[in-house]
């Protein structure tokens, strides 16, 4: 629910990314809160839970939204006091266009700091992993659902999105519930 409304999601290729869920935000964003970050990053591991779920495997698909899952989770834990490390900063400057730039920089904390700034990046990306997979497998026939959609349509805009989302289960005899 704190995520911004998906747009379309479509299975066309678009340059390197073998398809793309575009979710456009409902009004502008200064700041972001935790429950907003947390809901992108359940966004950005969505694809390839649902690789875990659906084929039982994973393919290289999913790389640009593990990267940048994995850059969010380090900004929420390392500049935004978003973790379990304590209301810090540490200064970063992954931003620099020089190649090495970082590296003769040094940092300013130790690197046991830095250790701890791993695993704490590491246990919000498992935990949002964890929630993702257990709401996508308590909505697996919506799941289905949707894969059959994009394998017929390619494309699913927001109307039937909304309609797959709100689909029911049906019993043995076909009825709906």
């Amino acid at each position: 629910p704190a995520a911004d409304l998906v747009h379309k999601v479509t299975i066309v290729p678009h340059g390197r990314a073998l398809g793309v869920t575009e979710q456009l935000p409902t009004d502008d964003h200064y700041n972001y809160s935790v429950t907003y970050l947390m809901a992108r990053l359940a966004v950005m591991l969505g694809g390839r839970t649902a690789e875990e779920i659906a084929i039982g495997d994973v393919t290289t698909g999913a790389e640009n939204d593990l990267v940048e899952a994995t850059g969010l989770a380090r900004r929420m834990v390392a500049r935004w006091g978003m973790g379990n490390l304590g209301l810090v900063a540490f200064k970063s400057d992954d931003h620099q266009p020089f190649l090495g730039y970082d590296l003769s920089q040094g940092r300013e904390y130790s690197e046991v700091t830095a250790a701890k700034i791993d695993q704490e990046v590491q246990r919000l990306l498992e935990e949002r992993h964890k929630a993702v997979y257990e709401l996508l497998t308590g909505a697996r026939e919506k799941l289905d659902l949707l894969v059959d959609t994009l394998l017929k349509e390619e494309t699913v805009d927001q109307a039937m999105l909304a309609e797959i989302l709100k689909a029911r289960s049906t019993n043995g005899n076909g009825d709906r519930r």
